[in-house]
């Protein structure tokens, strides 16, 4: 079986926000992995049917994804090329091809309708584990997958950004299931002080829902992360019951008036130290109103601050009134990418704090 996937997309948006990734994902969980993706401009309807036709001869099966409103219009191309009346879903002989939407409606379509089309074409069932980790090893996820792949009867796809990875795994529901279950233990032991959920959570859900199991009320005071940490876990919904405030402490005075960090302590370490995170998530716990704080406080870029501390390194600290623990970090990349990077490690110590 040989899969191909042309992607017509918006030249202004970019790749991991076309809404391409969640049908993938879909297929991939079901076995339909894509041998070849090709991506086109929406505005370039020659290269289209030019890349159709070619795939409709050396491809079993061509999915086409294309935004929601244009799907009328490129089933009719590609109508044209098969010669057959336009559809979602078209066959010529042996061959299929499924013209769909990006985004949500593209990933309810390849679950409600590519999956069960494949599993009567192909006898295919199909069942799939999600790990979700953040701040693995380079190349530990590689390893793993390359690991399954020589095993032979699994498809492994897996992605990170900014430290947030996910691994899916998708194997035939036939296999023994202690073939699988050693398979999930391998994983796990590959993964295991990077792991935040053995099924397909968000890490700010898993964090919500801990939260609301162990009756515990969150604080954040945050500094270059711009409330990004509280930001998250406010797309919970019913978080209102476990989050009890976020401050953006920015400026020096901020961080002195609202969180009582000490100005020895901002003269002598500077505002991106470990004392000052300290004092950040103390401040908030001293205020008698959370079981716990997340502090942050760092240098995003895309120049350093007038000291001698380089762009990247930050300051995440997180505790009770028991204990307040500070971590050390130096991330590279874009400013978004710095602050987002410490977002999502933000989230997960707290979610190992409260496990």
């Amino acid at each position: 079986m040989k899969n191909a996937c042309i992607a017509v997309l918006g030249s202004a948006a970019p790749l991991s926000e076309s809404g391409l990734d969640a049908p993938l994902a879909v297929l991939a969980a079901g076995g339909i992995v894509q041998d070849k993706i090709f991506l086109i401009g929406d505005a370039q309807p020659r290269e289209f049917a030019q890349t159709f036709a070619e795939c409709k001869n050396f491809f079993e099966n061509v999915f086409v994804f294309v935004p929601d409103a244009a799907v009328t219009a490129y089933a009719a191309s590609a109508a044209e090329i098969v010669k057959t009346a336009p559809a979602p879903l078209m066959e010529a002989g042996q061959k299929s091809f499924f013209i769909l939407p990006l985004g949500k409606e593209g990933e309810r379509a390849a679950a409600a309708e590519v999956l069960p089309y494949f599993e009567k074409k192909y006898g295919m069932r199909r069942a799939c584990t999600v790990l979700r980790y953040v701040g693995a090893p380079k190349g530990r996820a590689e390893e793993l997958a390359a690991e399954l792949r020589r095993r032979g009867a699994f498809t492994v796809r897996y992605s990170e950004r900014c430290g947030d990875g996910r691994m899916e795994i998708a194997y035939d529901a036939s296999i023994p299931k202690n073939e699988a279950d050693d398979v999930l233990r391998l994983c796990v032991a590959g993964l295991n002080d990077y792991l935040y959920a053995l099924e397909d959570t968000p890490l700010h859900v898993r964090v919500a829902e801990l939260l609301k199991l162990r009756g515990k009320r969150v604080s954040a005071a945050e500094s270059f992360t711009g409330g990004g940490i509280v930001r998250r876990l406010v797309q919970v919904p019913g978080v209102s019951s476990v989050l009890y405030e976020g401050i953006v402490a920015y400026s020096n005075e901020a961080k002195r008036r609202r969180l009582g960090v000490r100005e020895e302590t901002l003269q002598t370490e500077g505002a991106v130290s470990d004392q000052t995170a300290y004092e950040m998530a103390a401040g908030l716990i001293a205020g008698g109103h959370c079981d716990i704080s997340v502090a942050s406080t760092g240098i995003a870029g895309p120049a350093s601050d007038n000291t001698k501390k380089p762009v990247g390194l930050c300051y995440l600290a997180v505790g009770t009134a028991e204990s307040v623990y500070v971590y050390k970090y130096q991330f590279d990349g874009s400013r978004e990418e710095i602050t987002e990077r410490a977002i999502v490690q933000a989230l997960f110590l707290l979610y190992k704090y409260i496990k």
